[in-house]
This record gives C-alpha cells, sequence and structure tokens, in this order.
C-alpha cells in the first residue's frame, strides 16, 4: 500500500511539473529601454539631440511615438504629444535625431515615452531642457 501511495504522489508531482506553462509574458513596456537622455542630464532648447535605446523584445517593430512630459511622475503633464516628424520609426534604427524646440522653458523634470507597436509605452529618466535664451515673456511649455 505505501509503495502504491509513493508511486502516485511521484506521478502527481511529475505531472505538476510538466505541466507547468513555459511561456514568456509580455514585456509591460515598448519592448525598449531608453538609454539616452539618462538621469540628470542636460538638453539644450533649439539644438539637436540624440535619443537612443536598445530592445528589450524582439518582437518589437516600431516606435508609434515620442512623447515630451514633464512633472512629478504621479502626475506628469503632456508638454508634446509626438516628437515624431514622419510616423512611425524602426526599433532596429537605435536613435532619433530630434531638434528641441527653441521655446521651451527651462525645468530639470522632462520625461521622454516611446510608444511601441505592442501598444506600450517605455518612460525615460528625467532629464533637464535650458533654455539659454529664455525670460520669462518669450520661454513657454506648448500643451
Amino acid at each position: 500500500m505505501k509503495f502504491s501511495a509513493v508511486v502516485l504522489y511521484f506521478s502527481c508531482l511529475i505531472a505538476l511539473v510538466f505541466g507547468q506553462a513555459t511561456t514568456t509574458p509580455a514585456p509591460l513596456n515598448a519592448g525598449v529601454a531608453i538609454t539616452n537622455p539618462v538621469l540628470n542630464s542636460t538638453a539644450y532648447a533649439g539644438s539637436n539631440y540624440t535619443i537612443t535605446w536598445s530592445i528589450l523584445d524582439p518582437n518589437a517593430t516600431t516606435i508609434e511615438a515620442i512623447s515630451l512630459m514633464n512633472g512629478n511622475a504621479a502626475a506628469l503633464t503632456l508638454v508634446f504629444p509626438n516628437i515624431l516628424t514622419n510616423g512611425s520609426i524602426p526599433v532596429s534604427d537605435l536613435q532619433y535625431n530630434w531638434t528641441i524646440p527653441a521655446n521651451l522653458t527651462t525645468r530639470e523634470d522632462y520625461v521622454l515615452t516611446m510608444r511601441g507597436n505592442n501598444s506600450y509605452v517605455t518612460y525615460s529618466s528625467y532629464f533637464s531642457i535650458v533654455n539659454n535664451n529664455a525670460t520669462s515673456a518669450n520661454a513657454t511649455t506648448q500643451q
């Protein structure tokens, strides 16, 4: 009787182990990691800036939008909904060259977001944009 119970126990254990799903869950990001801007880096209004990323998900094919936001992480404010000028871009490009608008307000709490073809979003680290030509009358944050 003990032998039968032991055999049954190990049979159930083997079935449990082999019955586990081995699929990788879908990423909860755009399939990329933003590598530039990095935390506390500085960019300048009116200048060219290279945004870079690495690929996390081999199924990611395009970046559908890159948005500029600012503010507290719990309640980011949208500054530009999409800085891409010609539609989506291939993830395999690994970079995008952006001309930062010359009229942005100097702030230390800007964030870029990338929306991938999987509809998820990846966030950059906080970075600064400095407007060396700004005065309180002519530097505005675009909405």
